[in-house]
């Protein structure tokens, strides 16, 4: 018999991550961009019942974080990590900021022109 134990990460997770989104894959709040910053409503206190992947993205976001790092800081993958999200936004536990949108393209082209005029 092999009494082999794994007492570290090497063991894998312990919950598989569609029963932490209890199948989801789909935000509950509105569409959560990868690069969205998170930032967890201060002054509140988490409600009964919010799993502990929750309540540890509320304790990692009191400070401004991009949804990527939170879920690189985690090790759980990007999709698990917008649906947990999603519900702590629903629930106005958390604030996410959309980035800004990107230049336009004739604003690009234009710096670089000003650029190659120097």
């Amino acid at each position: 018999m092999n009494d082999e134990r794994w007492l570290d990460e090497a063991a894998g997770p312990i919950v598989p991550a569609y029963l932490l989104t209890k199948g989801r894959t789909i935000p509950a709040s509105e569409s959560i961009d990868l690069i969205a910053v998170i930032i967890t409503s201060g002054g509140l206190t988490p409600p009964v019942g919010l799993g502990p992947e929750h309540l540890i993205i509320m304790q990692k976001c009191t400070k401004p974080t991009r949804l990527v790092d939170v879920a690189a800081e985690l090790n759980l993958p990007i999709g698990v990590v917008r649906v947990l999200v999603g519900d702590l936004h629903a629930q106005k536990l958390v604030q996410v900021e959309l980035p800004p949108p990107a230049p336009d393209a004739t604003v690009l082209l234009e710096v670089i022109n000003g650029l190659k005029a120097l």
